[in-house]
C-alpha cells in the first residue's frame, strides 16, 4: 500500500525540462549495444506508433508531465516519434502491471491494448517491474524510516512473470499482426558496488539487483520467444546508475532534481530511444 501512495503523490511532479542531447557521446554509444535489430523492420514517416508500458515507458516525474499517468514529453516514446516522424499514441502509465495492458483498467484509463489497432505499425512495450514490486520495494528500502524487506509474494511473482509477458505479447501481436514490436528493458538501476546516492545497505542493494536482473531476464526471454525486437539498456557497458557521474546517469538514486527516485532519467530515455532506433535499423 505504501508504494501505491508514493506513486500517486509523484504523478503530478512537474520540474525543469531536460534537452534531448541526441548527438552526445553516451547517446551514440547506446545505439551500438544492447539492442536486437531486425533485418526487415519497416517503419516509415507518418506511421502510427503506440507506446505501451509503466513508468519505465512514461517518463514518470520528468518534466514536462501530462495526465495523472505521469507521461513526459522527454520519455522515449515522444523522442522516437519525433525523430522518425511517427504518429504517437502514448498510453503508458505509471504503476501499470501486465494486466493493465491486457484487460484491467487503470483508474479511468482503459486497458492499454485498446489503443492497438490493425493499422498500428510500431509498438514499444516497457513494463514488468511492478508485477514483482521492483521499484516499489526500492522506494521503501531507500527510506531509512521504513523497514526494507522482500515482498512476501516475490518468489511466486517472479515465477509468474514470464508467462504473463508471453500472454501479453501474443495478445498484442494478434491485434496488430503487421506491426513491428520492440520490447524495452529497464536500464540497470543497481550496480555491484554501493554508493551514498542509492541510500541502501549492501544487503538491500543485493536484493534489488537480483530483482532487476530477474525482470530483465524475463523481458529478454519473452522477446526472443515471441520473435519480436529487443532494446536492452540493461546490457549496456559501464556504470550508468546513480553511482556514476551526473552526465552518465541513466537511472536516478534516492534524490532527484527532475524525475522520480529509482527510475530512468531523461538521459536514460535518450539512451532507450537510441536503442529502439538501433533495433529498427534506423
Amino acid at each position: 500500500m505504501r508504494r501505491a501512495a508514493v506513486l500517486v503523490v509523484f504523478a503530478g511532479m512537474v520540474l525543469g525540462a531536460v534537452r534531448w542531447a541526441g548527438d552526445s557521446a553516451d547517446w551514440a554509444r547506446a545505439s551500438t549495444a544492447g539492442s536486437t535489430a531486425a533485418k526487415s523492420a519497416k517503419v516509415e514517416n507518418g506511421d502510427v506508433y503506440v507506446s505501451l508500458g509503466s513508468s519505465l515507458a512514461s517518463g514518470f516525474g520528468i518534466a514536462n508531465q501530462s495526465t495523472a499517468c505521469g507521461r513526459s514529453d522527454k520519455s522515449y516514446g515522444p523522442l522516437v516519434a519525433a525523430k522518425y516522424g511517427l504518429q504517437l499514441v502514448d498510453v503508458s502509465c505509471g504503476a501499470a502491471v501486465v494486466p493493465n495492458v491486457l484487460d484491467r483498467p487503470q483508474g479511468t484509463n482503459p486497458p492499454q491494448i485498446d489503443a492497438v489497432t490493425p493499422e498500428t505499425k510500431l509498438i514499444t512495450i516497457g513494463l514488468g517491474g511492478n508485477d514483482i514490486a521492483y521499484n516499489g520495494t526500492a522506494l521503501t528500502c531507500g527510506d531509512p524510516a521504513t523497514v526494507c524487506a522482500a515482498p512476501p509474494t516475490l518468489a511466486a511473482d517472479e515465477a509468474a512473470l514470464p508467462g504473463k509477458l508471453d500472454t501479453m505479447l501474443a495478445a498484442v501481436k494478434a491485434k496488430a499482426p503487421k506491426a513491428t514490436i520492440v520490447v524495452v528493458t529497464y536500464p540497470r538501476e543497481f550496480p555491484k558496488t554501493n554508493c551514498p546516492a542509492l541510500s541502501l545497505t549492501d544487503d538491500e542493494l543485493a536484493m534489488l539487483r537480483e530483482m532487476g536482473a530477474t525482470v530483465e531476464k524475463a523481458l529478454v526471454r519473452a522477446a526472443k520467444k515471441a520473435h519480436v525486437l529487443l532494446a536492452d539498456p540493461y546490457a549496456q557497458r559501464g556504470d550508468h546508475t546513480a553511482c556514476a557521474s551526473a552526465s552518465k546517469q541513466w537511472t536516478a538514486g534516492k534524490q532527484v532534481t527532475d524525475g522520480f527516485a529509482y527510475h530512468p532519467t531523461a538521459l536514460g530515455h535518450q539512451a532507450m530511444a537510441a536503442l529502439i532506433g538501433k533495433a529498427l535499423n534506423r
